[in-house]
């Protein structure tokens, strides 16, 4: 494939990912950190300027929009069919903000109080423009986030949410998976 922008297949071997499928297409303007604890199944496109750091696993048929930040630390899971629109950031792991800790990953560990839980997207999730998912959420199957949403618990199966904090709007159709079937 000639130079698009993107890292050949031989290229994303050099980096040193867990492992990587076929047609992927990850952005030379992609952040990335601790390669050989990240995952990308088949059809994957990472767009620029997105930042993949920690112990990540993308499934098939994703796309992660410029400028989305995912920080791994204690695992981030993605599953088949999902979204990261523009902007968007996941955290597996927060600092303690209450005063009581330092917050910084430059002092010594034992002064900071860091806590945090996977985060899992089921199938067919997708998060609008500007989302933040905060550790240990689980956004369940065909769930979808609207822009500018902040997610701090988990999301029911098939449904529309949005705001801050995020909230039930309605239920969501799911001829998506329908449609998944014809790929």
């Amino acid at each position: 494939m000639a130079d698009d922008g993107f890292y050949s297949a031989g290229e994303l071997a050099n980096l040193g990912f867990k492992s990587f499928g076929n047609n992927v297409f990850i952005s030379r303007k992609c952040s990335i950190y601790g390669a050989s604890g990240i995952s990308v199944g088949n059809n994957v496109r990472i767009d620029d300027f997105s930042v993949l750091s920690g112990n990540i696993t993308v499934g098939d048929y994703v796309h992660i929009s410029a400028y989305a930040a995912l920080y791994g630390k204690n695992g981030i899971r993605i599953g088949n069919f999902c979204g990261v629109s523009p902007r968007s950031t996941v955290f597996s792991a927060t600092d303690d903000f209450s005063g009581e800790w330092m917050v910084s990953p430059m002092v010594p560990q034992r002064l900071t109080n860091v806590s945090g839980g996977t985060v899992v997207f089921e199938d067919f999730v997708q998060i609008g423009a500007n989302t933040t998912v905060m550790p240990a959420v689980t956004l369940k199957e065909g769930a979808v986030t609207g822009a500018c949403s902040l997610v701090l618990k988990d999301l029911d199966e098939w449904t529309i949410n949005f705001g801050v904090p995020c909230k039930f709007y309605r239920e969501r159709k799911r001829r998506a998976k329908e449609l998944s079937l014809r790929v």
